[in-house]
């Protein structure tokens, strides 16, 4: 499919350290992602929406557990040094700055999930009336009836159970907005 407004596409970049291990590579991959999309965010403005909210997709409920404690706790505090290295600071807001999108999630609280994730940011200096996400943590569960224009940055943990769940779960970011897609091997 040729890339165009109404097809903006995806790239997709494979990422792989060996000799280390993944939860290491993926806090890295993680705030070098937030930290770009604010550093571009500050720069561009609205344009950049798209990769201010990371989505991790992980194949088990384990795996995403052991990356929200990570997200909730080295992700953040990094992301307050990046200076150093040439990139924006950015304060992920917790509690609410970090969601995840799973079978643990109550049937009712779903729908108010899905609105949270179409919320954009606000323009630069101004304050948002709902907290956007930050940070998206999901299973296979976003790759059924989740279509949400606004996504466009996707970090995979590692390789997908089969090809039809990494395609079906990678098509979720890059909808009306170009999508970048980083998946992390161990």
């Amino acid at each position: 499919l040729p890339v165009s407004d109404a097809a903006p596409g995806r790239l997709y970049i494979g990422l792989c350290a060996p000799g280390r291990r993944i939860k290491g590579s993926l806090i890295r991959v993680y705030v070098a992602a937030l930290a770009a999309g604010q550093t571009l965010y500050e720069k561009y403005g609205d344009a950049v929406d798209s990769f201010l909210t990371a989505v991790g997709y992980f194949s088990s409920l384990r795996e995403l557990g052991g990356m929200r404690r990570l997200v909730d706790d080295d992700v953040r505090s990094r992301l307050t040094q990046v200076e150093k290295r040439g990139l924006k600071k950015r304060n992920l807001r917790l509690p609410t700055a970090v969601e995840e999108l799973t079978s643990r999630k109550s049937a009712t609280d779903i729908p108010s999930l899905l609105e949270r994730m179409k919320q954009k940011f606000p323009p630069l200096g101004q304050k948002a009336t709902q907290t956007p996400l930050d940070v998206l943590l999901a299973t296979n569960m976003i790759s059924v009836g989740v279509d949400v224009g606004r996504l466009g940055l996707m970090v995979v943990a590692g390789q997908p159970k089969s090809t039809a769940e990494y395609i079906q779960a990678t098509s979720r970011v890059g909808r009306s907005s170009p999508g970048l897609v980083l998946t992390v091997y161990n």
